[in-house]
């Protein structure tokens, strides 16, 4: 094999690993948001039927599970932007992508401290 190809080979395969991370993340986010929504209308209705005086508690636990798992999806974002920024041909496609890796960080923060503060 020569160098050219196994380099190809590489890109292929980064190109692979890349979409199929950002394919796991799409559908955990998905199943996040889903159970959240669940688990806060399973609330709802048995909060109809049954007064629960911690309702308001545990939807801040409800909520909370939703922030740390889309925290954790955005840091796994945030590496398949790196792995991205690896194979990047052009400064404005880098560029493009640290602007994204940036305003990510910055919603993972910022998420990150509404869990603190809800704690």
């Amino acid at each position: 094999m020569s160098e050219s190809s196994i380099a190809e080979f590489i890109v292929h395969l980064m190109e692979y690993v890349i979409l199929t991370l950002e394919g796991i993340i799409a559908i955990f986010i998905i199943v996040v948001v889903f159970r959240t929504l669940y688990d806060l209308i399973r609330k709802y209705m048995i909060g109809l039927v049954k007064k629960d005086p911690e309702q308001q508690l545990h939807n801040y636990q409800i909520v909370r599970r939703m922030l740390r798992g889309l925290l954790y999806s955005l840091d796994f974002l945030i590496a398949a932007d790196i792995l991205k920024t690896l194979m990047v041909p052009s400064p404005n496609q880098l560029l493009s992508f640290i602007v994204v890796v940036v305003i990510r960080i910055l919603l993972s923060w910022a998420m990150a401290k509404e869990l603190e503060k809800s704690i």
